[in-house]
């Protein structure tokens, strides 16, 4: 079973991109060990599952793994950098990448 269970609120800025995007996500999260999977209401306004392994680091910890839910990728990779509770993620908008920089406020 999972050893957490975490409910949170991430605010996000996107940097890079043309288009507008919601900044806004409500976000469930289930740990095991260094598994996380979750779900969380996208950039997209849309609904996102997701699934990876969660890396510890001195000063950060690095998530890898996939994550669903997006017009263009139906699975996408995903790489989130967090330290504390801010966390910097790349993003794809047709050809050009840009950053998702954002806080989670964890209840």
């Amino acid at each position: 079973m999972f050893k957490e269970v975490i409910l949170s609120l991430a605010l996000s800025s996107h940097t890079g991109f043309d288009n507008s995007y919601n900044e806004i996500h409500p976000h469930i999260r289930f740990k095991t060990d260094n598994t996380v999977s979750g779900a969380f209401y996208n950039s997209e306004r849309t609904i996102s599952f997701y699934t990876g392994k969660e890396f510890t680091f001195d000063n950060f910890t690095l998530d890898i793994g996939i994550v669903s839910g997006y017009q263009n990728n139906k699975i996408a990779p995903m790489v989130i950098m967090k330290k504390n509770n801010f966390f910097i993620m790349p993003g794809v908008e047709n050809k050009t990448i840009g950053l998702v920089l954002g806080y989670e406020y964890l209840f």
